[in-house]
């Protein structure tokens, strides 16, 4: 006697919703970056003497103080107005390219956390993400990422995980952001420099 398979005991509607297997191992995988990156940022916004005593490091001490504060995500943490003030006893421009390295670097953690909450697009939005995904492919994308990051706002970190979502490549991300956060930083600097 041929085995035949029971019907499903779900509406169909329901069953098209399911997240597959796969799914569910990026989820979780994202869930455990984003609990590691939470209990980082409060350690770090809980302890900030730490952060403020790599300033005596010099440019190492610039690019941990960068790739820390970027690390944090939606808290605040000192590292641009700590870097700005370094600007006054070493070199504007290599402190920005080291500090954009470290703050490209840092804003992984968004990115990271982005591409973890890809498995929870439900089906019926996946055309929306595939326009999205397009434009994230587009030549158009790192551009408004360097833009993003040059500016001084404090929403990089929702960008972050937007380009993570999008599925924007790692190199593209990097190189953008790190060139966008070098002038951020350089602006900075010289503005400090300036007024001192």
């Amino acid at each position: 006697m041929p085995h035949t398979e029971a019907p499903s005991v779900l509406p169909q509607k329901i069953e098209d919703q399911r997240v597959p297997m796969r799914a569910w191992g990026k989820l979780i995988a994202g869930a455990l970056v984003i609990l590691l990156i939470t209990v980082a940022c409060f350690w770090i916004v809980m302890n900030p003497e730490w952060v403020e005593a790599l300033d005596h490091w010099g440019y190492l001490g610039a690019f941990l103080i960068s790739l820390i504060a970027s690390a944090t995500i939606i808290l605040p943490a000192p590292g641009l107005a700590i870097v700005a003030a370094m600007g006054v006893a070493l070199n504007p421009l290599a402190l920005s390219v080291v500090a954009g390295a470290g703050s490209a670097l840092g804003e992984l953690s968004g990115y990271l956390a982005g591409a973890g909450g890809r498995a929870l697009i439900p089906e019926r939005h996946q055309p929306l993400f595939e326009r999205i995904q397009h434009f994230a492919e587009s030549s158009h994308a790192p551009l408004a990422f360097f833009l993003l990051a040059a500016l001084p706002l404090p929403i990089f970190d929702v960008a972050g995980m937007a380009a993570g979502v999008m599925g924007m490549r790692v190199s593209s991300f990097l190189i953008s952001v790190a060139l966008g956060k070098t002038v951020k930083y350089l602006g900075l600097i010289l503005l400090v420099d300036y007024l001192v």
